[in-house]
């Protein structure tokens, strides 16, 4: 009992001796977001870290873009030779040492994306404080303008695109996900994004930068290989089980009859086998949806209304399944990863083309899609 004695009181006083070699939370900056993009000069990089100001976020504060104190948030930007080193060259002439804990969206401009972010992803993966949880996002140009956007309905543009990807309503993906297909060789996907001035009636009819997501943006070899609309980019991420609810709208009788359908149930299943001419995918979704809107000329009953959509369903998303597909071929772009599938069930077959699989993925001749789609439609409320 006495040698337990003075453990027991010697205990509270090491949990009362607070953190050694810690930084205090008013020493550091936290970077919500990073917007890298192409330098101007060849070889370099340009760095934005977006940051809440502290001393300007005062409670009971509308949100916006500013405040009669100014913004909430700050744009600090650099420019160096990797992202790294533009990195410190931030960190040179700041107060407060900068924290990449709570970074939870990286956009990339459409250049730098072009060129290769395997520097960025390298940075990713070796720096201790950030997360690689974080939401990858591709912008049309420079990242940076993609940060000019009004936070509406939010405190700052970095919690406008965290929310967005959230939603799922596309192809949701986060850097976590692109090293893995960097290490991989497969390929992988991002929202790909708009931003335009609109007139807003909640800000007087000023025009300010509305952001928005166009389509998805395609990566092969650390590289943007181009892009898919926003139809065949919602049915490739419905076949990567990325999304979580979506509105289909069919037309038939020459255009007089049309009904809308939201699906709240989608699922996706990729299959693989070998054949003599090589290994054949398989590519299954499964939708359930509720009959939102409909406009019959004749009439119909439910039974044969559901039939209808049902059909012209299961071919318009077929048809937009197919041709995704292909583009990614032409792109030799392997954004379902079928690779990583390929791998798992044929280890040996993978080990021979894995060097090559981009090209290999090209060839149509030594790869095959097959597409299945079946589609429930309920005509009345679930």
């Amino acid at each position: 009992m006495t040698r337990l004695k003075w453990p027991l009181i010697l205990l509270p006083l090491f949990l009362l001796s607070g953190c050694w070699s810690k930084l205090e939370v008013d020493e550091q900056v936290f970077v919500f977001a990073l917007y890298i993009d192409k330098g101007d000069q060849p070889g370099t990089v340009e760095v934005t870290i977006s940051s809440p100001l502290p001393n300007r976020m005062m409670s009971g504060q509308q949100a916006g873009s500013g405040s009669s104190n100014g913004r909430f948030y700050a744009m600090i930007s650099k420019t160096g030779e990797s992202v790294p080193d533009t990195i410190r060259l931030i960190q040179k002439d700041l107060s407060r040492q900068i924290n990449f804990g709570h970074t939870s969206v990286v956009v990339i401009g459409r250049e730098y994306a072009e060129a290769g972010i395997g520097d960025l992803l390298d940075w990713a993966d070796r720096e201790p404080t950030f997360h690689i949880s974080s939401f990858l996002i591709t912008a049309p140009g420079k990242a940076r303008k993609i940060a000019e956007l009004v936070p509406l309905y939010e405190q700052m543009p970095s919690e406008v695109l965290r929310r967005m990807s959230l939603q799922r309503t596309l192809y949701t993906t986060t850097v976590k996900e692109s090293l893995i297909a960097h290490y991989s060789k497969v390929g992988f996907a991002t929202n790909y994004m708009s931003i335009q001035a609109k007139a807003l009636p909640s800000e007087n009819e000023k025009k300010e930068n509305w952001a928005g997501i166009q389509g998805t943006a395609l990566y092969q070899d650390d590289k943007m290989t181009g892009t898919l609309p926003t139809n065949e980019a919602r049915t490739i991420a419905w076949a990567a089980d990325r999304l979580r609810k979506q509105a289909y709208t069919v037309e038939w009788d020459g255009g007089s009859s049309r009904a809308s359908v939201l699906f709240y149930n989608l699922k996706a299943e990729r299959k693989v086998r070998m054949t003599r001419e090589g290994p054949v995918f398989t590519i299954h979704l499964k939708g359930v949806g509720s009959l939102v809107y409909k406009k019959d000329a004749k009439q119909r009953s439910d039974t044969e209304l559901s039939r209808i959509v049902t059909e012209l369903l299961n071919v318009k998303v077929d048809k937009e399944l197919n041709s995704a597909l292909h583009k990614s071929k032409i792109l030799g772009t392997d954004v379902l990863r079928l690779g990583l599938l390929l791998e798992w069930n044929y280890p040996d077959y993978w080990r021979k083309v894995r060097e090559n699989w981009p090209e290999y993925y090209k060839d149509r001749e030594h790869i095959q899609t097959e597409s299945k789609v079946e589609i429930s439609v309920i005509t009345n409320k679930p």
